[in-house]
Formats: C-alpha cells, sequence, structure tokens
C-alpha cells in the first residue's frame, strides 16, 4: 500500500489537520524536518513537550525524522538510495521514549528538563551555523534584483505576469551560482557531479529557493531586509519547503513558505525533475 508523505511545518505538530492525515491510512506519513522536531525540545515545560506531541505521539510509527540540515547538504541524493539517506531510521522508539518519560513519574524531574534544553542549545547552534552565508546571499537582494532584472521585468514580477526566456534563465543561472558558492563551503566536487544530481542535491535546490525567495521580495515591493531574525526564519521556512520537494507536498500555516513550496516545484517542474524518492 502506497501512502502519501507530506512535510509538517512546525505550526502543524498539533493541528487537527494532521491527525486526519495521519488517521485516514497507516500508509500515511508525516516528514519532520529537523528543526521541527527541534521544537520538540524547545518547549520550557514537560506540559509543553506532551501537548507539541500530542498528535505525533499517537502515530509513532508514521513519523519520519530527517538528518540534519549539515548533513543532508552533504548527500548525493541522486544515487539509488536518494530520499532514503536523509532520513533518521530510530523515530519511533525515541518517541515512544520520550512520552513515556514525561508522561511518568520522572515527569518533574529536573534532569528531564535539562536534558531538552541542552539538545535544543545544541540544535540552535548548528543551525546558526548553517544559515550564516545564506544570511548574507540574502541581504544581497537589492543588488542581486538590480543585477538580474530589468525595470520591465521587475514590472513583470509584480504584476504576476508572464516570464520570458530570459527571466528564466537569469532565474537558472542565479541559482547556479548560489550553488556552486554554497557546495564549495561544504567542500562538494560540485563540477564532477551529473546534471540529474546536481538537480537533486539539496543546496542546488535551496539555491533555486533564494532566487524564488527573491522573487517574493521584489513582488512585494522590495521592502528593506533589515532584521536579521526575520530573515532566519523566512530561511527556515525555506528549508521545510526544499525538504517537500522530495515528497508528495507540505502542510503548513505559513503563506509565504507554501508560495514558496508551490513556485520552487513548479521550477524544478519546468526543469524537468520532480526529485521526489
Amino acid at each position: 500500500m502506497t501512502g502519501t508523505r507530506l512535510v509538517i511545518d512546525s505550526s502543524k505538530l498539533q493541528s487537527a489537520e494532521l491527525r486526519e492525515f495521519l488517521s485516514a491510512s497507516t500508509a500515511n506519513l508525516a516528514v519532520l524536518p529537523d528543526f521541527a522536531w527541534f521544537e520538540v525540545y524547545k518547549q520550557e515545560t514537560v506540559d509543553a513537550v506532551l501537548a507539541l506531541l500530542s498528535v505525533i505521539g499517537d502515530f509513532p510509527e508514521q513519523i519520519t525524522v530527517l538528518k540534519s540540515g549539515e548533513v543532508i547538504a552533504r548527500l548525493n541524493l541522486g544515487l539509488p538510495s536518494g530520499v532514503a539517506a536523509m532520513e533518521r531510521q530510530d523515530v519511533a522508539p525515541l518517541i515512544r521514549e520520550m512520552i513515556h518519560v514525561i508522561s511518568g513519574p520522572r515527569r518533574e524531574d529536573p534532569i528531564v528538563l535539562q536534558q531538552l534544553k541542552d539538545l535544543w542549545s545544541s540544535a540552535a547552534v548548528s543551525l546558526v551555523g548553517m544559515h550564516e552565508g545564506a544570511i548574507d546571499i540574502v541581504t544581497s537582494l537589492p543588488e542581486m534584483s538590480e543585477q538580474m532584472f530589468s525595470q520591465h521585468e521587475i514590472r513583470i514580477i509584480r504584476t504576476n505576469g508572464r516570464y520570458t526566456e530570459e527571466m528564466f534563465a537569469s532565474i537558472f543561472g542565479a541559482a547556479e551560482q548560489i550553488w556552486e558558492t554554497l557546495a564549495e563551503g561544504y567542500g562538494l566536487q560540485w563540477r564532477s557531479m551529473l546534471r540529474d544530481h546536481t538537480m537533486s542535491a539539496y543546496l542546488f535546490r535551496y539555491a533555486l529557493g533564494i532566487v524564488i525567495y527573491l522573487l517574493w521580495w521584489i513582488g512585494s515591493g522590495s521592502p528593506k531586509l533589515e532584521r536579521v531574525d526575520r530573515i532566519r526564519n523566512d530561511l527556515i521556512d525555506l528549508n521545510f519547503a526544499v525538504y517537500a520537494t522530495y515528497y508528495d507536498g507540505f502542510l503548513t500555516a505559513d503563506r509565504k513558505a507554501k508560495w514558496m513550496f508551490l513556485n520552487l516545484s513548479r521550477a524544478l517542474e519546468a526543469a524537468g525533475t520532480s526529485g521526489r524518492g
């Protein structure tokens, strides 16, 4: 039996939609990117952790947690192992153990909450390191916009007009440049990669996602880029959108994240790949 695999945004972890999706078929899987799973660790009380586990805790066998972004960035997802290489294999026992501990007599043990806080701290550090280079790229959006598009093309973007072939060439050309920068930073041998492997690479899709984010920024009137924390949150949403291109869809309450996923998926389809495993 083949089910549907949806990437789940943090905002939907406790939702009725997620419960209905998992209840509809035992073959349906909820895919949690690392940051969504880290949200469980982030909670300040045991009751808050239990609340966040209220849905996924009832379906431990239907939960897939992805490896860290830094690990996935170095995978060759064009190989036969493909998407499976992104996924952790120890999730169901981990969820059951976590619920057992925080539902039982040890729930009031300060050590339990401290362990969760320590997990969150280490996760936060890894996320900061992963996004530093991307933030530098995103803060250069005004310069990128001027280099990539004419005023006429910017009007097309802002009025949802039909993109020209030249615009598509600019979009994929910019994505390739960002991909090369990111790949070199991770020590990837990108020059020797086959085209299909490049298109499947997480960092290439992330680079293309940054250009999609640029299109959203232009379409929104090119607002000032002043708050790094807001950019970092947008990049986390972009991570979720990129992961979702490897699966069957994206469950999110965030309109911008949903827009980025839809447009990133369309761009990949236009390039001749869906990338789903």
